[in-house]
């Protein structure tokens, strides 16, 4: 038995240094490792800058093998970069089953196309951000993260040329903190309001520096929009890209964790910020209350986000009791071992 998991982003889509890329500890890097624990021969590839090889040496996790091919288009969007030689390198490769982590990354395009359906090799898709791709529903086994995924997937609607995905074929997996290392600490509180972007034109960020007109806010994240949106809300105070490792030790400094995006359906800043005991809001049009229980943050929506988050800076027992609330919901379901139970699923697929 052997499964390649493979980034159909590359490492460099938000992070420029290839060497804080592989000291996250996420489920991307968790899941080989839990694999390699229970006897599997485990890959994990994806696109870098430059190429290398090297070992996954993340503490407490087993490790397994890293092959990171540099793009054969560098010239494209992040999102559209693909590489040759990791075709070359597929085709000759016996793995049992590929893991596409993310369902519309153009390195996982190109894998479909030149080798996972001409070759009739069996895959498994890991969702992320978006819900569907041409390339999902002919997956041996999809991986959704939100009820609300799992109702599109099975329930396309209008659009009747998007295959359903059969419940059979699907299982919800969780997102995996280090909840260790994403805890509460104790810090003065900065800000009132905290929020973790990159800095896009793809993203919004009214509602924020709505907030930043009664509240302390600040946004975590860089990107090529940073200079405009600083200007243009000054109200508001711009972190910049702070490395996962300090990340605890930010969200610390605030009282309440805000996502805005209006295109997430489940982002790991979520669960990251309640590990670390901060209540959080988001927007209902996406997130859902499996992934924001009740008792552990906000479900707002235009009429009433202001209001919602007013009412609950101000009630500071509200306020505590959300955040404990948050934190033993990612240790219980967000744990280092949460995604065992897909690991488990995948064996099954590539025995």
């Amino acid at each position: 038995m052997r499964i390649v998991f493979v980034l159909t982003y590359p490492t460099h889509h938000g992070i420029a240094d290839v060497g804080e890329w592989l000291r996250w500890d996420n489920r991307d890097r968790r899941m080989p490792g839990i694999l390699a624990e229970l006897g599997v021969e485990v890959e994990l590839w994806g696109l870098a800058r430059e190429p290398l090889d090297t070992v996954s040496a993340l503490p407490g996790i087993a490790p397994y093998p890293i092959r990171l091919f540099a793009p054969s288009n560098p010239q494209a969007k992040t999102r559209d970069q693909k590489s040759d030689a990791m075709i070359v390198a597929a085709k000759a490769d016996p793995a049992t089953l590929f893991v596409l982590i993310g369902s519309n990354g153009g390195a996982g395009f190109d894998l479909y196309d030149r080798v996972l359906r001409p070759d009739r090799r069996r895959f498994a898709v890991v969702i992320g951000g978006d819900w569907w791709s041409r390339i999902v529903p002919r997956a041996a086994f999809v991986f959704p993260e939100s009820a609300v995924q799992e109702a599109k997937l099975t329930q396309p609607g209008w659009r009747l040329w998007r295959r359903a995905v059969p419940d059979a074929r699907m299982q919800r997996l969780p997102k995996t903190i280090d909840t260790a290392r994403f805890a509460p600490i104790e810090a003065d509180k900065r800000f009132d309001v905290i929020a973790t972007s990159r800095l896009t034109p793809y993203k919004k960020f009214d509602e924020i520096a709505a907030l930043g007109e009664t509240h302390r806010v600040a946004v975590i994240g860089d990107g090529p929009q940073a200079a405009a949106l600083r200007h243009r809300f000054p109200q508001v105070e711009w972190l910049g890209h702070v490395p996962n490792a300090q990340m605890p030790a930010m969200l610390a400094q605030a009282r309440l964790f805000f996502h805005a995006g209006r295109r997430d359906y489940f982002p790991r800043a979520i669960p990251e910020a309640m590990a670390c005991g901060l209540p959080v809001a988001a927007f209902d049009d996406r997130i859902g209350p499996d992934v924001i229980p009740p008792d552990c943050g906000l479900l707002v929506r235009d009429a009433d986000y202001r209001a919602k988050v007013d009412a609950l800076l101000g009630d500071p027992a509200a306020l505590a009791a959300m955040g404990t609330a948050a934190r033993d919901h990612a240790v219980a379901t967000h744990g280092p071992q949460s995604s065992e139970a897909a690991c488990r699923r995948l064996m099954e697929l590539a025995a």
